[in-house]
């Protein structure tokens, strides 16, 4: 375990939202080992506290609250309740996300304002309920956004999904300069994971099924590339939680990987070129192009 994370984090409690599976749970999973009482909060109450179970049989401390980040009462009753209990949040992780697959005009209304609600609205509502508490409280203490790779540069029938990133990257650069104006001394930072296992894009093909060819042909490969190559939730959740503890802004999961995508978007803006073309990214992932396509 890192040093500087085993130094910060052995105490003190850490909500993480999303923490039932993927990347959530290999972050409440590590808090919990390093000694934090982790808040394992998910929209699936069971497995929430399957979860949380799991870290205290493990010798730590933990408890699960089945919460949906999309309504905001839920999350300012989470947020009451934690430090009624517990008197402080030390480490406040939003990392409650999903995808969906397909063209843009083609994405379901109903699963754009969904996916919205979830990503960009629920980091918002916990902003919004935690912050001023860990203020008051006049802690020293962390907000951690997950944003994305694909917060970053953009990609092909990701629409919905790439487009929350960017605004949640943008919230959390706007987040660290307001609390920068008052002197709060609550440390913020934007994680950015590149692949790391999970089931994010089988819960999307599930829940919002497309019938656009192309579409589940990238989600297929992007699938099989997440079980192939894809980061253990453990190993990137130690990677990038001893970077928070060390106060960094910008947290990877793949340092490599992540740190090229940041130039790639950089350089696309310094040289003001368009966005990636789609077809060189379809090459790699073995995607045939739509027929009629040239």
């Amino acid at each position: 375990m890192g040093s500087c994370a085993q130094e910060r984090f052995s105490r003190g409690t850490a909500v993480v939202t999303g923490a039932a599976a993927g990347i959530g749970r290999g972050l409440a999973d590590h808090l919990g080992a390093l000694g934090m009482t982790v808040v394992v909060a998910d929209i699936d109450e069971r497995r929430a506290a399957e979860a949380a179970a799991e870290i205290v049989a493990r010798g730590g401390a933990a408890e699960g609250h089945g919460v949906d980040v999309a309504d905001e009462q839920q999350v300012e009753a989470l947020a009451a309740a934690v430090f009624a209990r517990h008197g402080s949040v030390e480490l406040l992780i939003n990392n409650a996300g999903i995808e969906s697959a397909g063209l843009l005009w083609e994405i379901d209304s109903t699963r754009w304002r969904r996916l919205m609600q979830i990503n960009v609205d629920g980091v918002f509502y916990c902003v919004k309920s935690f912050v001023p508490r860990m203020i008051a409280a006049g802690k020293p203490t962390c907000v951690a956004n997950l944003s994305s790779v694909g917060g970053l540069n953009t990609v092909a029938v990701q629409s919905p999904y790439i487009v929350s990133k960017f605004a949640v990257q943008a919230m959390t650069e706007c987040l660290h300069q307001d609390l920068s104006i008052i002197g709060a001394p609550i440390q913020v930072s934007a994680v950015v994971p590149h692949s790391i296992r999970s089931e994010i894009f089988l819960a999307a093909q599930r829940d919002a099924p497309t019938t656009n060819p192309t579409a589940n042909a990238v989600f297929a490969a992007m699938q099989r590339d997440n079980v192939e190559k894809g980061l253990d939730p453990l190993d990137a959740a130690e990677h990038m939680i001893e970077q928070i503890a060390r106060g960094d802004f910008w947290v990877f999961s793949d340092d490599a990987m992540c740190a090229a995508s940041a130039t790639r978007r950089g350089e696309q803006l310094r040289t003001l070129s368009p966005p990636a073309n789609p077809r060189d990214m379809l090459a790699r992932m073995g995607v045939p192009l739509p027929e009629g396509s040239s």
